[in-house]
């Protein structure tokens, strides 16, 4: 899946999905992990399982309490029998957890995060109740999130915007990936609940923030939840596409990317040469320009759009690239 934001982060969201019989460079078997990520996810929403990882990869979206044919037609959902599961405590009046719907992306390895604080239990019924979830090794002192304010309550005040609020990723190197955000992509360390640097028997994150709208970009290590069969590291070796970009080859994992609308991609190409990052050029047959890039240890692709480019670089045709259009709304 592809997410994308226009100009300005305004508070809506393009999903896109690629099918590519191609086969571009690359050993890594994405219809094997993608079946093998189904079943763990599978089992965690359904609370047959304790909580996956892969869960970790997701958007985030809030809407106080107006989320059922607004955010997600969640009634249509749970007639048809879509998979998800959901965790915090509905209707208790002492809630320290925030209730948050999961929703799992069928054919990807992407699932959806959805704060339901003030439904009913008649508006979730029926659903499964995780075993556990990221707050049960939260290791802080709360994690209320206040609707009259609309943030979190922690050692800094985060307020949250509406609709489309974050992009989440498993990752195996949490503060490489938000350092390379700032130094690259402009973005801003910003507070997380969670502790860092990690402390045994915890989840572990770093979060970042673009600019006064509040858009947030979050990379969590959760490793009280690998197990024998999977670890968080070796599957970001497995999907990692970066030797590949550093040879000028586009690897399959890099649909897999968080899309920005941005004024002109000269300054993140300067960025990208100035730390020796490996990067690809291409453009559309509306030229519009499209800048990939990889985090490094985390095999999490960024790709930056725009119609401006005036820094002499070669273009890459080694892929067909799909024309979004004007991304801002």
């Amino acid at each position: 899946s592809t997410l994308a934001a226009g100009k300005d982060f305004p508070q809506h969201q393009w999903l896109v999905f690629i099918s590519d019989p191609a086969a571009p460079t690359g050993i890594w078997n994405a219809t094997q992990m993608v079946a093998e990520a189904e079943s763990m996810i599978r089992l965690a929403l359904t609370g047959v399982g304790v909580y996956s990882p892969w869960i970790d990869n997701h958007d985030g979206y809030t809407g106080w309490g107006q989320f059922d044919g607004v955010l997600m037609n969640v009634t249509a959902a749970l007639e048809d029998g879509v998979l998800m599961g959901l965790y915090g405590v509905i209707g208790s009046e002492e809630q320290q957890d925030v209730p948050l719907l999961r929703v799992y992306i069928p054919g990807t390895l992407w699932t959806m995060e959805i704060n339901v604080h003030g439904a009913g239990p008649e508006a979730l019924g029926g659903l499964d109740v995780m075993e556990s979830g990221p707050s049960s090794v939260l290791c802080m002192p709360s994690t209320v999130t206040s609707p009259e304010t609309n943030s979190f309550l922690g050692e800094e005040l985060t307020e949250l915007r509406n609709g489309w609020w974050k992009a989440t990723y498993m990752a195996s190197r949490p503060e490489i990936a938000a350092q390379f955000m700032v130094d690259i992509l402009g973005a801003a360390h910003t507070h997380s609940p969670y502790p860092w640097p990690p402390v045994e028997g915890c989840v572990a994150t770093r979060w970042v923030q673009f600019g006064d709208d509040n858009l947030q970009v979050h990379f969590v290590l959760a490793e009280e939840f690998e197990t024998a069969n999977f670890s968080i590291a070796e599957v970001d070796q497995a999907m990692s596409g970066f030797e590949a970009l550093e040879s000028g080859s586009f690897h399959a994992s890099m649909y897999n990317s968080l899309v920005l609308e941005v004024d002109s991609l000269d300054e993140y190409l300067l960025r990208l040469k100035a730390q020796s990052m490996p990067y690809m050029l291409m453009q559309t047959t509306s030229k519009q320009y499209v800048l990939f890039m990889i985090i490094p240890k985390n095999a999490i692709t960024v790709q930056l759009r725009s119609q401006h480019l005036s820094v002499e670089e070669p273009i890459s045709e080694s892929i067909c690239t799909e024309d979004f259009g004007q991304m801002a709304f």
